[in-house]
């Protein structure tokens, strides 16, 4: 298995390097046909430190042009180091490659064994060994991550959001994503968009009130309608990062509340799961019926130990030592377990989305208990593995 596993991560290393590199000579060339220099990228070398791209240009007031264009150049690659140096005529760029994520969620999905449904893969804990969190109705219905605006909390959004769509179909699992950093003022994408084009998800990534207040009511509603058809599936994961934030935007914020409140009472029974993120887990919209609801916590970097306790749910777990980028407690039963987040960087989201939507197959109808109909496809994940991290009556358990 260790064999299989080493060949299937360089395969997967050759494979995502080489896409890296497609898309970085596509902007270079972006860059220079902006500035309508004649030049084109003709070949490249990676190596330890560096990845050189060839540019073959045109000798004359060319070359020139692009001395001056450097900083474009690094900024389009998103290097922070670099440098252009003459070779046989033409010139090289040299980019600084940048250092491997601690923990890569693709190279992570390599280790795992077979998973049960409703498992997301969530980083390595702190002995090497690869940690998923199961839904359930009775044990982890819903999960709350907690921590400041450094602690990794919309990275962790990513890797969950990413995992469950490779390790599910379409057909049995949907996603929906509101992004509550905004505060319903939509000022830009965010690090979520991405996630628009993933096949699961029901709708586009929502940062406005009103697109807050619209999917709210249609969950709410299919909530309601589940229970009297007695139904269960498609099984729906909704993440709301910084709920808190989403809580107090414009519009009835009465009904969002409301409308979170029953999904987190009665959404596990028929196949809706909440994941909340929130950088303020002493928010007093955070209240009883929230925290009786979110048994399971992933706690990231704090400001001091009152947070930490808040946002646990119990004293003691020292999670305002915590480093911040990823540095994670996975917390249940009043047990903690400390772990690294996977990491999807830009790259390796990117390769990912692009081969869902290659192999995606004709839409299907999901069903919808409104009059619009959104058009889903199912994806048939390959067979990674993992260990699984589930709640028991004794606490934290690796399952094979």
């Amino acid at each position: 298995m260790m064999s299989e596993n080493g060949e299937w991560r360089k395969l997967m290393q050759e494979k995502r390097l080489q896409y890296q590199l497609e898309i970085q000579s596509r902007r270079i060339e972006n860059v220079l046909t902006n500035h309508d220099v004649a030049a084109r990228v003709a070949g490249g070398f990676v190596q330890p430190r560096w990845i050189r791209f060839d540019l073959a240009a045109h000798v004359g007031s060319s070359l020139d042009r692009l001395r001056h264009m450097k900083q474009e150049l690094l900024a389009a690659l998103g290097a922070a180091d670099g440098e252009l140096v003459p070779h046989a005529g033409g010139w090289q760029l040299h980019v600084a490659r940048t250092e491997d994520v601690p923990v890569s969620l693709l190279d992570l999905m390599a280790m795992t064994p077979p998973l049960q449904p409703l498992t997301m893969v969530l980083g390595l804990d702190e002995h090497g060994r690869p940690l998923c969190w199961q839904f359930s109705a009775d044990n982890l219905p819903h999960l709350l991550v907690a921590g400041v605006d450094q602690a990794g909390k919309t990275s962790l959004l990513r890797t969950m959001a990413l995992s469950l769509a490779l390790l599910h179909r379409q057909s049995q699992l949907q996603l929906m994503v509101l992004d509550g950093s905004t505060a319903g003022k939509y000022k830009g994408f965010t690090p979520l968009e991405p996630l628009s084009y993933l096949p699961h998800m029901l709708s586009p990534v929502a940062y406005d009130a009103d697109d807050y207040r619209e999917l709210l009511d249609f969950l709410s509603g299919e909530c309601l309608y589940r229970q009297e058809q007695r139904m269960n599936t498609p099984k729906i994961v909704v993440m709301i990062d910084e709920v808190v934030n989403l809580m107090q935007s414009e519009g009835d914020k009465q009904q969002l509340m409301e409308s979170i409140v029953l999904l987190l009472q009665r959404g596990p029974a028929v196949g809706i799961h909440l994941i909340l993120t929130t950088n303020n887990p002493e928010a007093e919209s955070l209240n009883s019926p929230f925290r009786m609801n979110l048994p399971g916590r992933v706690v990231g970097k704090v400001n001091h130990a009152t947070q930490a306790a808040a946002a646990a749910d119990m004293p003691g777990t020292q999670a305002e030592y915590l480093l911040g980028q990823g540095d994670f407690l996975a917390v249940i039963d009043g047990e903690v377990l400390h772990f690294q987040a996977a990491y999807i960087g830009e790259y390796d989201l990117q390769l990912t989305l692009d081969a869902l939507q290659r192999r995606r197959p004709q839409p299907l109808l999901a069903q919808q208990i409104q009059l619009e109909q959104l058009a889903i496809a199912s994806e048939k994940p390959d067979e990674n593995k993992s260990q699984v991290f589930t709640a028991t009556t004794s606490g934290i358990e690796f399952t094979s």
